[in-house]
């Protein structure tokens, strides 16, 4: 089986942001998901709250494992 690459794993992320009330622009050279206390940012390879890298491989990440990881984010 094909691992998942970086656009698939975005475009899936998105999507989910997308049906759970984030605000997401998937168009844009830096696809990003909004919602009013954060933005994230879908940059090259990396994942960045506001202004600060995640240090997240988004590949093969579950949705739940995502929300976990950014509610993390978010509270710190």
């Amino acid at each position: 089986m094909k691992a998942e690459t970086y656009a698939q794993a975005r475009a899936r992320l998105l999507t989910h942001l997308a049906a759970n009330g984030w605000r997401t622009k998937p168009a844009l050279k830096v696809p990003q998901a909004c919602r009013p206390d954060a933005t994230l940012y879908f940059r090259q390879q990396a994942v960045y709250l506001d202004a600060h890298s995640m240090w997240i491989d988004i590949r093969g990440m579950s949705e739940a494992e995502f929300d976990a990881t950014v509610a993390r984010w978010i509270r710190s």
